[in-house]
């Protein structure tokens, strides 16, 4: 079957569009930057018409840039920054407010007082419930308190709110409503990003949405990941093209590493980096400070369902309904997440604030230079620290320096830094997870660096595997929309992901742990110092 997927990746700085073909080969990129905007501290914002604009822009690109032409284009699939939130006119599709990204934090203090509250006459604080009903934590970092302060400060949107006129989004809702001429959905990852999505009853949570004092009439419906969201308005392309599939980046990410089995997890090495375990159809709420998120839900394959009997179907029938991760056929995969703040941007910081490279990729050349960091520790705490220790005051620190150290030894330490971070992360997986790490599968920028990923694969005691196609969150976004456009088929997902390089671990357990014991002994004052 002839044919070609149209990836559509928007991202926090750019937007871009891929091409793929029948064999899930990436044909042809077309790229444009966007702007983030800081007017105070504490605030990120992107205009919302600029990110449809240039989104918009690389489709067309792309396709031009192929030589072909939209009616080539069997479906279109979307991945998307996560968190990050639009709200608009419903009629006239006009964006009301910038856009709040991700990264914003100005409701760092409405979310501290909601966590020091009460919830009325529930047993438990809010923070726990909110972990029991979305498994995640109760953080300015998802979408739920950008929402409320939207509406808080935008009186004649929230008195428009009740009468539905207002949709309110992620960035996968705001484009899909502009692809579209009007659909109001959102792929159940980015869903259960917000804080208000309950992913044991696959339903916005009523109970959160009138904690955080959200009407329900502005949110989206809420699909499966490769549900029916509607096919693009007449005009913008050469024919209406259907959007097959939807998933936030980083579970698009897994889905293109192939992480398709409980147990195999991947990390993506990009400013931070993000961790994810495939945990099964059974969400596990984490006891070690980890997130736990919808991975991604997809309909059940037909020819798992053709042959059954009359009897069969009727008690598959019964299954289904006392089963909360399946309904209608549609199963749901969880995943275990850690979120580290700080990877690839300790490398910038090298470079744009000490001046000790000219690029980036320069670092593994200077950290080559010393055997070893000696007893040089970087602890890169420049925004506290993220998962597994969610400490926010905690600073960044240089630690163990002698008359003998070198630049080369604090880049050998940066590069530790990160993979030290994602030991935490994935340990605290292991102990939240049944399923062995056997393998981590590895993507971003940092991943190109052979140094850092034979560093982490000594730490983890498991192969380390990098990929030949590194651009992994599209890809697994197409996969997915191929899967269901029947442009692709297992076999086609199987051979989509090739090792470019395996990594085994090959230090001495004695160095393991003395590198670890070192690790621990910085991280270890820093948490009592404070």
């Amino acid at each position: 079957m002839a044919g070609y997927i149209l990836a559509l990746d928007q991202g926090t700085t750019s937007s871009r569009a891929i091409l793929y073909d029948d064999h899930a080969r990436p044909i042809e990129i077309a790229q444009q930057p966007t702007t983030l905007q800081t007017p105070k501290a504490g605030y990120v914002e992107q205009d919302a018409r600029q990110i449809w604009q240039t989104q918009i822009s690389c489709a067309h690109d792309v396709i031009n840039q192929a030589g072909l032409l939209a009616t080539d284009v069997t479906s279109i699939a979307i991945t998307n920054q996560r968190e990050s939130i639009v709200i608009w006119d419903k009629q006239t599709g006009t964006p009301l407010a910038p856009a709040i990204i991700w990264q914003d934090r100005r409701t760092a203090k409405y979310c501290q007082d909601l966590a020091n509250d009460s919830m009325g006459n529930m047993s438990v604080g809010l923070s726990k419930r909110v972990q029991q009903i979305t498994g995640l934590r109760l953080d300015p970092y998802f979408s739920a308190s950008k929402i409320s302060w939207l509406l808080e400060h935008y009186p004649k949107i929230k008195a428009r709110a009740a009468t539905g006129q207002i949709a309110v989004g992620t960035i996968d809702s705001w484009l899909i409503y502009q692809l579209t001429g009007g659909e109001h959905v959102i792929d159940v990852t980015n869903a259960s990003r917000t804080l208000l999505y309950d992913i044991h009853k696959l339903a916005w949570s009523e109970e959160l949405c009138a904690r955080f004092d959200i009407p329900m009439a502005i949110l989206p419906k809420v699909l499966p990941s490769d549900g029916e969201f509607g096919k693009t308005k007449k005009g913008l392309f050469a024919k209406q093209i259907p959007i097959h599939a939807v998933l936030g980046d980083q579970q698009a990410a897994l889905f293109g590493q192939g992480c398709l089995d409980p147990g195999m997890a991947k990390n993506t090495y990009g400013t931070g980096c993000f961790m994810l375990m495939n945990i099964g159809q059974t969400p596990k709420l984490s006891e070690h400070q980890l997130l736990t998120t919808i991975a991604w839900q997809r309909k059940e394959p037909i020819n798992r369902v053709e042959n059954l009997s009359i009897s069969d179907i009727v008690q598959s029938g019964k299954r289904m309904l006392q089963t909360p991760t399946s309904f209608f056929g549609r199963e749901v995969n969880y995943a275990l997440e850690g979120s580290v703040f700080m990877a690839g941007a300790i490398v910038q910081w090298l470079r744009d604030n000490l001046g000790m490279i000219k690029q980036s990729c320069d670092v593994e050349d200077l950290a080559r230079q010393v055997e070893s960091s000696e007893d040089v520790v970087l602890l890169p705490a420049f925004t506290g620290l993220g998962a597994p220790y969610w400490r926010s005051d905690i600073h960044a620190s240089i630690s163990g320096m002698s008359r003998g150290t070198t630049k080369a030894h604090i880049a050998r330490a940066a590069l530790e830094a990160i993979a030290f971070q994602t030991y935490d992360v994935l340990i605290a997986m292991q102990k939240d997870s049944p399923h062995p790490l056997t393998e981590l599968r590895v993507d971003g920028g940092a991943a190109n660096n052979d140094l850092l990923m034979q560093f982490q694969a000594d730490l983890l005691g498991v192969p380390v595997l990098r990929p030949k196609d590194t651009e992994i969150t599209a890809k697994g976004a197409a996969l997915l929309a191929g899967l269901k456009s029947g442009l692709y088929d297992d076999q086609t997902m199987k051979e989509s992901w090739q090792v470019d390089r395996i990594f085994e671990p090959n230090m001495s357990a004695e160095r393991r742990a003395q590198h670890l014991d070192k690790w621990q002994r910085v991280i270890t004052k820093a948490l009592m110092d404070i």
